[in-house]
């Protein structure tokens, strides 16, 4: 049985991995909306506890981070499903990046030879979509999030070698949930992409992968996707990595 914390559970992708992770291991919800987690605690059962809060504000994400440190001395599994459909760029900052980073790393502690996944977007979209820091339209703040979410992997990779943790990033295929216009009117409510990577031992020391929807490794651009301009690029928003002040967010 292992320990699982799964981020974004509301409905959607983070609902339906949750839903098949929590059959035959502890898991852990988060979410912001305490109504949402309640009711999935009661859908999936005995297995599941829950804690509310935003991440991508500080003190929200450390009271958190304390519930997960007081229910378990160990995750083997930390998966960021949370993310949000973004109207404006620190929001998209906010809740599609520096959430992310900055639990992982509150949890390092507890990431002892675990696995680390971040969902983000269609292969094909991924391998097309440039790496640019403006986000003055839906689009591209959508491009941004996808490929920023791929650069965090990047940066991650040798943050958790010293546990032995590994971390990928994968497309979930297409879900329905209440993310957007789109995703609402789809009928899949099925993610088994997510309890592969999680669970499966021909994954155990894989990292710094991209997966498609059913567990297959996607090639990357490693002129867009390599450690150092991950590092060079992400460091406009995680000061932790050489902050500049020099350079504004657009």
């Amino acid at each position: 049985m292992k320990n699982i914390v799964i981020t974004g559970v509301g409905s959607g992708v983070g609902f339906a991995i949750a839903r098949d992770l929590s059959i035959n291991n502890q898991v852990i919800l988060v979410g912001r909306n305490e109504h949402k987690l309640q009711l999935a605690q009661t859908s999936l059962g005995n297995n599941v506890k829950y804690v509310a809060g935003d991440l991508s504000i500080n003190s929200e994400r450390q009271k958190v981070v304390e519930f997960i440190l007081k229910n378990t001395e160990r995750i083997d599994v930390l998966i960021h499903s949370a993310g949000i459909y973004p109207t404006n760029s620190q929001d998209n900052i906010n809740n599609n990046l520096l959430a992310h980073y900055y639990l992982t790393i509150a949890l390092l502690k507890v990431l002892r030879g675990s696995r680390v996944l971040i969902v983000t977007g269609n292969p094909q979209a991924i391998a097309m979509a440039p790496i640019c820091e403006q986000q003055f339209n839906a689009l591209m703040r959508a491009t941004w999030a996808i490929t920023h979410k791929m650069l965090l992997v990047q940066v991650l990779v040798d943050q958790l070698a010293a546990q032995k943790t590994t971390i990928n990033s994968f497309f979930p295929g297409d879900v329905k949930s209440n993310l957007m216009a789109y995703t609402k009117s789809l009928t899949n409510t099925s993610v088994p992409v997510g309890s592969l990577l999680a669970l499966n031992e021909k994954f155990e020391n894989v990292t710094g992968a991209f997966f498609d929807e059913i567990g297959n490794k996607v090639p990357q651009n490693t002129d867009k996707y390599n450690k150092n301009n991950a590092k060079r690029v992400l460091s406009l928003y995680i000061r932790e990595l050489g902050y500049s002040s020099l350079h504004k967010l657009q």
